[in-house]
């Protein structure tokens, strides 16, 4: 199973590219994610809860070989239904698993250039990060977690960063006088105390 999902992952654009990879495992960020509503539950798709400017559709668990699941998220606001952001989480979650992709991911893209786990190793996550000549850029983020909190296992993310500045923008401009008149400061912080 090990082998049938890193022959899947390897043999997409994203992992052979060595420049500015923007696909993963068939999903392309910047493609309208419609094309893509075989693969996702497009009908219960939500806007993120921390960013707004986002709307996530979940990946089936019968989508891909060796994955669990997964999310695609697209913009709502300035690039509608463009895919931003893809998430993949696998049914082996094994830290061998992982390793085996960094591995890889190392072999193709070099280093990482930083890495954003916990200084526990309960969460183990590097980051690459791409530009290309227009300076645009994306990040890849691969991750090995034991922690509960986290969804332990092995899991990919690849976020098209420039898309989702520019959607946090539009959100921002759309929103700015709404957020203004019902921001409010917190008088008593008793309120937030548990008892």
């Amino acid at each position: 199973m090990t082998l049938a999902v890193l022959a899947l992952l390897c043999a997409t654009p994203a992992l052979a590219a060595k420049g500015f990879p923007t696909t993963l495992a068939g999903f392309t960020l910047g493609e309208q994610v419609e094309g893509y509503k075989g693969y996702c539950q497009m009908d219960r798709a939500i806007p993120v809860s921390d960013a707004p400017f986002l709307s996530e559709a979940l990946i089936r668990s019968d989508a891909l070989p060796g994955v669990r699941g997964g999310s695609l998220s697209y913009g709502n606001c300035e690039n509608k239904g463009r895919l931003v952001r893809i998430k993949l989480k696998f049914h082996d979650r094994g830290q061998g698993f992982f390793n085996k992709l960094y591995d890889r991911y190392e072999e193709d893209f070099g280093k990482p250039d930083r890495y954003t786990g916990d200084a526990f190793k309960n969460v183990i996550a590097w980051e690459w990060e791409f530009t290309n000549d227009k300076g645009e850029t994306v990040s890849l983020v691969l991750m090995w977690s034991r922690d509960n909190e986290i969804r332990p296992g092995v899991s990919i993310k690849m976020t098209q960063e420039t898309l989702m500045e520019r959607e946090a923008e539009c959100y921002r401009a759309e929103n700015a006088i709404e957020e203004s008149t019902t921001r409010t400061r917190v008088h008593s912080l008793d309120t937030y105390v548990p008892r």
